[in-house]
């Protein structure tokens, strides 16, 4: 039988988080903040502390560490210049959109502690899902395939990776504040745990799911909206709209609700607008200069 392969998102809950939340999100995580200066990476190394590390209380780590990966996968490390460059994207994609948006100090004190990119992917061949990315009890935030990625493929960039990125920051956020109840009624009976892999885009639309892994179980369901809604545009938003209603199906309206939720939620357990966060996201994608972001990086520039 041949094998369907889907996205497959993981958000890990971890007990125990709201206990120890002061500890873990302070002023900094990062006790010896200093760059090895006697290391090839070192120019980049500076970037990324001065870039990631001091703004937003954020370890980028793009160097491979056995003992941060499932040893029950073989990966592989990204490549540097991917490293490079998903670096760059990443501050202009999502990290500047938020603070274009978001309260003052918003992603230094809520966002992931670690970003870890890993240049492929993670396959389960039994089940025929590959896992892309996956948020680990608010804390870390893991991209994979990266090494694989077109960087002037802007649809194949937020498939794998932005799209990824929003959802696992929609976990952390739900993490710490409750997923509205009325949200969870919707599709109360349509959530398929064991088969979603098999349900096309226009099955999960139809049902009133952003995704076919949306359809999975309400916190993935809740979090596809959010990233979706956000990285799409607004020919594709229409096309699952379009398509959600045909054939007298219910889905468009099961869909407007739900943005509407997490509309409501954003804005009242964390004030954010929703609606500015994708305006800010589509205008840079649709201005992004690929040329220039290519020069960017320790690979073609001085460290600052």
């Amino acid at each position: 039988m041949k094998k369907i392969y889907q996205i497959l998102f993981v958000g890990a809950m971890v007990l125990g988080l709201a206990s120890c939340e002061k500890e873990v999100f302070g002023p900094s995580i990062f006790v010896d903040p200093v760059v090895d200066t006697t290391t090839y990476t070192y120019e980049f190394d500076q970037w990324l502390y001065k870039h990631y590390t001091v703004p937003y209380n954020v370890e980028f780590r793009y160097r491979l560490d056995d003992n941060a990966t499932d040893p029950n996968y073989n990966v592989v490390p990204v490549s540097m210049g991917m490293a490079d460059t998903i670096a760059h994207l990443s501050l202009y994609l999502w990290y500047d959109v938020y603070d274009s948006v978001a309260p003052a100090g918003f992603l230094k004190e809520n966002g992931p502690r670690i970003i870890q990119l890993i240049g492929s992917a993670m396959i389960n061949a039994s089940q025929g899902t590959e896992k892309l990315g996956q948020a680990e009890g608010g804390i870390k935030i893991t991209l994979m395939k990266i090494n694989l990625m077109e960087t002037n493929n802007m649809d194949q960039l937020n498939e794998y990776i932005f799209k990824t990125m929003h959802h696992e920051f929609s976990h952390i956020l739900h993490q710490k504040k409750t997923l509205p109840k009325e949200f969870e009624q919707l599709s109360s009976g349509n959530y398929n745990p064991d088969g979603w892999q098999y349900t096309s885009d226009a099955e999960a639309w139809q049902l009133g799911f952003a995704s076919p892994y949306g359809s999975s179980q309400v916190r993935e369901d809740f979090v596809e909206i959010i990233a979706n809604y956000i990285v799409k545009t607004d020919a594709q938003l229409n096309t699952m709209f379009t398509t959600a209603e045909k054939n007298g199906k219910s889905g468009r309206k099961i869909l407007e609700q739900k943005i509407e939720i997490c509309r409501t939620w954003l804005k009242e357990k964390w004030d954010l607008d929703l609606d500015a966060l994708r305006a800010e996201v589509q205008t840079r994608q649709a201005n992004l200069d690929w040329d220039e972001v290519m020069s960017l990086g320790f690979l073609n520039e001085s460290a600052e």
